[in-house]
């Protein structure tokens, strides 16, 4: 007797019984048998079959199946559950003595993708990988399939409606592998993607544009018609109306085309309207989210420079007038039935909000029944969201969000560069505030892009698992998501591809590897590139350690490994960590070390990883992804590959005598030691009452050999070498390492509060001699837990470490008959640094004061006067059209300031400087005036707009400056 068949009634539709046969291959993999799969007409049929085999699977669609409404009539089974809604199934195991003990697995479907999504939850519970397909992952076997009937579930509407992807800037890469593989954009090539949509519980897609035409492509409509057959929703691109794409209209125009050889509503008006009609009239038959508007060719603004407000407003108005009648003429007289959008891209968002004096297009009857698709800035930040009074619309609202851009101020296309933490801090955002008919993301070439891919869509499937509520539940969700992916490994290898998942993802969010070059990071404060290179090391070697696991051990994974995990994690984190050399180079160059050669050393073998990582990424599983990997990602100089640079290497000749300089560790301070520069250094680690270590580097400027000793010290600092010679070459530099023995060093205090006692330290070089002083605070002052004490001339305090908060409430936000609680929740693993605060729920405004929710820190200065408090932000965008994002401030229960994190006149996108070097950077830093006291000060920190999200803040007396850098200065000492 067979463990499995399939059986589906003749009638059900071709694309589910596609899905069937699919997921029949998915059981053959797991358990190296295949099911067969059997159709029929009737009940009598289906008992035939069940009298060989111990479980039949029998899909079946409501309203398309007469099998389901007879055993509904029966009562066998209940469909109320699913009948009427979308995409949603039921597994329903029954057993009959007609069916001789047999077990029958009913698959219910609500619809067509519902009972596609019902077929591929059998494949998802066998273990089999969403990427099973596109990848080529091979499941966990097992013996058995093992259905039972405890696995009886019923799936609920999906929490978006229109989910799904946007193939995009797809040359080089996705082009060149397109032809290279399946010779063009045709169904070779979606019958893949298609899988893959329905695989990770999508639903809606825009295909590849730049050059390819999606109706012409298949060859002729058989991309939309193998859409259709699987139940893809098809839409076009933000400005793509009609169901036309931008490349038809330049094969299709000319000075004798019906079409005319202008795009311009204005000037070739009738050539426009012919050539949106016969894109409706082609496919306007199929399942489709029409997109409607105009922008100008090639994904510019529709009208010139010198063009008023107005003058865009009327044109695009007339554009929807004219498309709306269109539909009406040539898909459905009652245009309401049918699915349109509208996206607010770039400047079609000002058209639609207007101003004070030009009315925009909100409120339009021409939109009254649209989907109006909200967007991101490029770089993962949500502009404008509904308003309370606009969640009202009727078309409902959309997103579309980008995980690739090929556009200014930087592109960035290569690998994926995104980071879950972020993605859920937006995107359940734009969720609460209503956002929730069509979430569409671009994904360039799909190919590394599968780890964020699948957060967003199962985020979009299922808000209520991974939403808002899912607090901190990102690297859970990277647990699961490489346990779906690779099963069969043991569960310590699975944690160390989790932790390499989360790792490379962190290190590079902090600036995408296209954006990165030398001296980005600064070279020496903060140990920041230095720490950075450390856990770069860190994380290959993990990966490193995991892929000799796999070549020995599941040598039948490594292409897929190498293709979700390893080349990603590699290529990034090998490109940052040249640019990283580079700037080393650069730093040590100009003190005349040797050792800067050597770091030109390491770029250039960084250079050549990157080269030898994108070809065996093309050659990997007889060339699966030749192509992919083609995208400019080195030295970007403008938005996009012109004139991009490799790194710039210094080389250092030796100078001819015995010479060596001294530096301080994470400072740039250094001396060769000639009597004739008698200024002292100064060592400051020490100030930090926790720091018990701290060094001095000593480079070589020569080939010589350059002797140096320590001659003085203090008793209570323990010094390792004392003494050595440098030469150049094998030994060209040397660290020293100083540890204090804080004990010993309070028998010398002062013993007055907050000041610090002195030693000096002497190292004599050929040159003469190194005076470096070396500062201790120990004697401090008594103050509670959790207060930051100014040792080090500046404090440095990090969001999660505030000393009390207190919870507001959302002013017009009533939840069982009281006032919805808001309150400050961490986000761990946030930012730049550490973590982040912002207030929940998302949606809240708060008057400080009043209603606002506020955390609260303290610190001690020994000084009192005036002081810089710098607010380190996540780069947000303002969540209304009014242009603020502010929060408050209050000193010591003085005066409440209202602040907004951006300047009057704040311009997002092309040429917005302040917006794009807040994207690039990855933060967003405001100075404040504040007045403090001596000793104890209390600062409190009021969210005031939604979209306010705090990761550090610094405070400095004024006048002061804190050393430079790209991270921004450490967390100092606090008790």
């Amino acid at each position: 007797m067979e463990e499995i068949i399939f059986w589906m009634e003749d009638a059900a539709d071709s694309g589910v019984k596609k899905i069937a046969d699919k997921v029949a291959g998915d059981v053959e993999l797991v358990t190296d048998r295949r099911p067969r799969v059997l159709y029929g007409t009737s009940q009598e049929e289906l008992a035939d079959v069940a009298e060989r085999a111990e479980t039949v699977i029998v899909p079946a669609t409501v309203g398309k199946s007469r099998l389901l409404e007879q055993m509904e009539e029966e009562k066998r089974i209940g469909l109320e559950q699913i009948r009427g809604k979308r995409e949603c199934y039921g597994w329903f195991f029954l057993n009959d003595p007609e069916w001789h003990g047999t077990q029958i697995l009913l698959i219910a479907g609500s619809d067509k993708r519902g009972t596609i999504y019902g077929l591929f939850h059998l494949s998802e519970l066998l273990g089999v990988s969403p990427f099973v397909d596109w990848c080529g992952i091979r499941p966990p076997h097992r013996e058995h399939v093992g259905l039972r009937a405890s696995m009886a579930c019923v799936a609920g509407e999906p929490s978006v409606r229109y989910r799904g992807f946007f193939i995009n800037d797809e040359w080089p890469a996705f082009g060149t592998w397109c032809n290279r593989r399946f010779g063009g954009f045709g169904t070779s090539v979606y019958e893949h993607v298609f899988e893959l949509l329905l695989r990770l519980k999508g639903n809606y897609l825009w295909p590849a544009m730049w050059s390819a035409r999606f109706g012409d492509d298949g060859p002729g409509l058989a991309n939309a018609k193998l859409a259709d057959e699987y139940g893809i929703i098809m839409g076009m691109s933000h400005h793509e109306p009609c169901l036309r794409q931008g490349e038809e209209y330049k094969y299709l125009r000319g000075k004798d085309s019906v079409y005319g050889d202008a795009w311009n509503f204005r000037t070739n008006r009738e050539g426009i309207i012919r050539f949106w009609k016969d894109g409706l009239l082609r496919r306007g038959k199929f399942e489709n989210v029409i997109t409607l508007g105009m922008r100008g060719e090639a994904d510019t603004a529709i009208l010139g420079e010198k063009a008023t407000l107005e003058d865009n407003i009327e044109l695009l108005r007339d554009v929807l007038k004219t498309q709306n009648e269109l539909i009406r003429e040539c898909v459905d007289e009652d245009v309401k039935r049918v699915p349109r959008m509208l996206a607010l891209y770039k400047e079609v968002e000002a058209f639609f909000y207007g101003n004070d004096q030009t009315a925009g297009l909100m409120g339009s009857e021409e939109l009254e029944d649209v989907i109006l698709l909200l967007c991101d800035d490029n770089y993962g930040n949500l502009r404008t969201l509904p308003t309370k009074e606009m969640r009202t619309h009727k078309g409902g609202y959309g997103m579309y969000y980008h995980l690739d851009y090929h556009g200014w101020p930087i592109s960035y296309e290569w690998i994926n560069s995104s980071y879950l933490p972020k993605i859920w801090e937006q995107m359940t955002t734009a969720y609460e505030f209503g956002v929730r008919e069509l979430w569409i993301v671009n994904v360039g070439d799909i190919a590394t892009q599968e780890f964020p891919l699948s957060y967003f869509l199962d985020m979009a499937y299922d808000f209520g698992r991974w939403g808002s509520g899912a607090v901190n539940q990102t690297a859970e969700y990277t647990r699961q998501w490489t346990r779906q992916q690779f099963g069969s490994f043991t569960e310590e290898i699975q944690e160390q591809i989790a932790d390499v998942l989360q790792g490379y993802t962190r290190l590079i969010q902090k600036r995408r590897p296209e954006a990165m070059r030398a001296m980005v990071y600064h070279p020496v404060h903060g140990r920041e590139t230095q720490d950075t290179l450390e856990e770069i090391k860190r994380i290959l070697t993990e990966a490193e350690r995991v892929y000799a696991w796999v070549k020995e051990h599941a040598p039948e994974y490594e292409a897929a490994f190498v293709a979700l995990i390893y080349y990603p994690a590699a290529g990034t984190l090998n490109l940052t960590r040249m640019h990283l050399l580079a700037g080393m180079n650069q730093y040590l160059a100009k003190l005349g070390a040797l050792h800067a050669n050597d770091y030109g050393d390491a770029v250039e073998q960084c250079l050549k990883r990157d080269r030898e990582l994108v070809t065996a990424y093309h050659q990997m599983d007889h060339g699966r992804w030749n192509g992919m990997g083609a995208s400019e990602h080195i030295g970007f100089v403008h938005w996009n590959e012109d004139e991009c640079l490799n790194p710039v290497i210094h080389r250092v000749l030796p100078a001819d005598k015995p010479r060596l300089v001294v530096t301080v560790d994470q400072t740039m301070q250094h001396a060769e030691g000639s009597p004739w520069l008698t200024e002292s250094m100064k060592l400051p680690d020490f100030l930090d009452p926790a720091c018990r270590s701290a060094g001095i580097t000593l480079y070589g400027l020569s080939e010589c050999e350059a002797a140096y000793e320590v001659t003085e010290k203090p008793e209570w600092l323990s010094v390792w070498p004392m003494q050595g010679v440098l030469d150049g070459k094998k030994h060209n530099y040397e660290k020293l390492e100083l540890v204090i023995n804080r004990e010993r060093w309070a028998m010398n205090r002062d013993g007055n509060t907050g000041t610090s006692a002195c030693g000096v330290l002497e190292i004599k070089t050929p040159s003469g001699c190194c005076r470096i002083d070396i500062p201790v605070c120990e004697n401090l002052p008594e103050v509670p837990e959790g207060t930051f004490v100014d040792t080090a001339g500046y404090i440095v305090m990090e969001a999660e470490h505030y000393a009390d908060r207190k919870d507001g409430y959302a002013a017009d936000g009533k939840r069982e008959g009281k006032n919805e609680k808001v309150r400050f929740q961490c986000i761990r693993d946030y930012g730049k640094t550490r973590s982040a605060m912002k207030a929940f729920p998302v949606t809240a405004y708060g008057v400080p004061g009043e209603n606002a929710p506020y955390l609260e820190y303290h610190f001690w200065v020994s000084k009192p006067g005036g002081y810089v408090l710098t607010l380190y932000m996540q780069p947000s965008n303002p969540v209304a059209n009014d242009q603020k994002l502010c929060y408050g401030v209050q000193n010591n229960g003085g005066e409440i300031r209202i602040y907004n994190a951006v300047p009057e006149g704040y311009r997002i996108g092309d040429q917005g400087e302040f917006w794009a070097k807040g994207v690039l950077d990855q933060i967003r830093r405001q100075e404040i005036p504040v007045s403090c006291r001596s000793g104890i000060n209390r600062l409190r920190i009021y969210s005031v707009t939604p979209g306010f999200v705090l990761e550090k803040l610094l405070i400095r007396p004024e006048g002061t400056d804190v050393p430079e850098s790209y991270l921004g200065p450490k967390e100092t000492y606090h008790t």
